[in-house]
């Protein structure tokens, strides 16, 4: 069977064998449930995650698995075909997303970077949809035309764009994983598919091998520079905006509701990682988010707009308590705001050792 997530099928039947089968897993699963219970009792309620980004973020992984996962078996399929190894290949056909997606699933509980970029992604998509509308009144578009680079990375955008946007369950996925989260995905996946495979000995063993050959194939195909976060930073790097410049280009992202490009822009203007910029906006408890704004010397008119696009669009944040605040953001100098910020430009990976020492 394909691993189309589509085809996927509510469970097992219910039979002697699967009865069996379940009760010898029954320990491992209650352990893993119980800790999943104390965990969510430890958990502060503005820390969980609400209905909609859970819903989103299973949409997401499904979509991951699906792609991943159809790839992976494809290749592999391909192989095993082309070497003769039948009965390998059969089993291969057997495996449904349904199979695999509890491993994956258990593999993503157990790494926090993964499951914390994943969830970021989710959140700023959503509030990217939500950005409310008529903040600011509609203008031309804030750059140049006739530059043949520019108009080629404005179209690839607006593609990316595009398949982001397009409903979950229909092809072509924009799954858009950086290169780290796929080479774990891609993994996690190979290793869920290879256990779930009814083969053993010369089967088990090229079937193993056409998987893993399959899985490398997969990630040496692979470019994050083609998902959107990367075509958007392509396009901040090629406008280059700083000072005056950046605020037409701001308003025009919250009146489109261009979420991915903001960041991008914002975090090119700064100086910093566009995962390090992300954060800021998704994380209603940070204040560097203002600071930002007041580093980059935005007027007063643009900081409230984009304060209140985002505490709207966002129901975790406060949009009253952002007005109270606005006139202490303002007050703020640009130099202390950027003084604060400045540790904020060295590597993400560096900052992490840091604190790991701190």
């Amino acid at each position: 069977m394909s691993l189309d997530l589509s085809e996927q099928r509510g469970g097992e039947s219910i039979d002697a064998s699967n009865l069996l089968a379940s009760a010898s897993r029954a320990q491992s699963l209650c352990r893993l449930r119980r800790e999943a219970s104390v965990r969510d009792l430890l958990t502060p309620d503005d820390a969980r995650l609400d209905d909609q980004r859970r819903y989103a973020l299973r949409t997401l992984l499904r979509a991951i698995v699906g792609t991943i996962g159809g790839d992976i078996q494809d290749h592999a399929h391909r192989t095993l075909t082309q070497r003769g190894a039948t009965a390998a290949a059969q089993a291969l056909t057997r495996i449904e997303a349904y199979h695999i997606m509890p491993a994956v699933e258990r593999c993503l509980g157990q790494d926090t970077v993964v499951a914390g970029e994943l969830i970021e992604r989710v959140t700023l998509d959503l509030i990217g949809s939500a950005l409310p509308s008529g903040i600011v009144a509609a203008q031309g578009a804030p750059w140049p035309a006739g530059h043949r680079t520019l108009d080629q990375r404005l179209l690839a955008l607006r593609q990316a764009e595009g398949r982001r946007q397009a409903p979950p369950d229909q092809p072509p996925y924009a799954i858009d994983l950086t290169a780290e989260c796929q080479a774990r995905f891609v993994w996690w996946i190979a290793a869920a598919i290879a256990r779930a495979a009814d083969a053993d000995g010369n089967a088990r063993v090229a079937l193993d091998r056409a998987i893993a050959d399959a899985g490398g194939q997969v990630l040496a195909g692979h470019d994050e520079g083609e998902g959107l976060e990367g075509i958007a930073a392509r396009l901040a790097l090629s406008l280059d905006l700083r000072g005056d410049l950046l605020v037409p280009i701001v308003e025009h992202c919250l009146g489109e509701r261009r979420i991915v490009l903001l960041v991008a822009i914002l975090a090119h203007a700064l100086g910093v990682e566009g995962a390090t910029m992300r954060t800021m906006i998704v994380d209603p408890a940070d204040p560097r988010l203002w600071l930002v704004l007041r580093a980059l010397d935005l007027p007063r008119e643009t900081v409230a707009r984009l304060g209140y696009a985002v505490c709207e669009a966002d129901r975790r944040r406060d949009v009253e308590m952002f007005a109270d605040r606005l006139d202490a953001i303002m007050a703020i100098s640009p130099d202390a705001a950027d003084g604060v910020l400045a540790n904020l430009r060295l590597p993400a990976d560096f900052r992490a050792a840091l604190d790991l020492q701190s």
